[in-house]
């Protein structure tokens, strides 16, 4: 179903783009997750999705759980907004110290990924507190921050290059993206913007597999692909393994972000500043975006339900 789905469709992707998945991807994982559950466990996610109060000058209509998910890259850029221009008394402060649990970063020497990598300050670690804090939070707003929260970090490890390393920043730095598949950002009072690598990764592959502009239709789809076997297998893990799936992507050579030159060294940036990727590239790596996503969906609902019914 995946290959067959990639009928062209074309969005111009978002400049500049460090967020995973970007809001496509943010708002198919959630549906996924949100149509696995049980009709009692989305009543209680609507309920506590309706019930979260954000602060003010919030300008992301959350119309649903989907929507909802993306809340959590409107924090991050707010918060850091905030920051520089020194307003310490900002609603979106409290949103700061979230800033690094969005991705984890590795040395390049490392083929697999260990516990001590998070040091409690990154995807990993988010993951488990708010799943934990969904389940034990005494009021709404906590509880309902901590579902939010939670799709979004689910979303973040399932993307690869989220799984990467600090100085190219996952692939931001590594641009421009040319060959003419992937549009070029189109970006008012910005002509020289280009397309880089984690763009790619967050929407542009997605954008280019969706068959119309219906997202949440693309999720329905997908889920509904999904086989009991799967499930069962995919639930059989946990964060760190996920991360580490991701990790395992990020570092295959055709991904074009870096390569060992042998089986145990490290990970070594690719000569050049951008990267040439065709058709050829969407075709190799659309099933696994699908996958991931899935994957993303289907962990997601398993925590939210567990949080729900301790």
């Amino acid at each position: 179903m995946r290959k067959a789905l990639a009928v062209f469709f074309l969005i111009i992707v978002s400049a500049c783009n460090v967020f995973a998945w970007g809001r496509d991807g943010h708002r198919i994982v959630c549906r996924i997750a949100f149509q696995s559950l049980s009709p009692e466990d989305q009543k209680e996610v609507e309920r506590l999705t309706k019930a979260y109060q954000t602060p003010p000058d919030n300008d992301l209509k959350i119309e649903g759980y989907p929507d909802a998910c993306i809340f959590p890259d409107v924090a991050r850029s707010k918060a850091v907004d905030a920051r520089k221009k020194g307003e310490t008394s900002s609603p979106w402060i409290h949103f700061e110290p979230f800033n690094a649990w969005h991705f984890l970063n590795v040395a390049r020497s490392v083929k697999h990924i260990p516990e001590s990598a998070c040091a409690k300050n990154c995807v990993v670690f988010a993951i488990e507190k708010h799943s934990h804090d969904l389940q034990t939070a005494t009021n709404d707003q906590d509880r309902a921050e901590a579902l939010i929260f939670l799709g979004h970090w689910v979303g973040d490890i399932h993307q690869p290059l989220h799984i990467s390393y600090e100085k190219d920043q996952g692939g931001n730095l590594i641009q421009p993206v040319t060959g003419g598949f992937y549009p070029i950002p189109q970006i008012p009072d910005k002509p020289d913007a280009t397309l880089n690598l984690h763009s790619v990764w967050d929407s542009g592959i997605i954008r280019q597999d969706l068959p119309g502009p219906d997202v949440l239709f693309f999720a329905d789809t997908l889920q509904a692909t999904i086989t009991a076997a799967q499930r069962k297998a995919w639930l059989a893990s946990k964060p760190l393994q996920w991360a580490q799936e991701s990790y395992d992507i990020t570092t295959l050579p055709d991904v074009k972000y870096c390569k060992r030159t042998n089986c145990d060294g490290a990970c070594e940036a690719l000569t050049g500043p951008g990267r040439v990727l065709t058709e050829a590239y969407q075709d190799e790596f659309a099933d696994d975006v699908e996958l991931r996503l899935e994957q993303a969906g289907t962990r997601l609902a398993s925590l939210i339900h567990a949080a729900l019914h301790p």
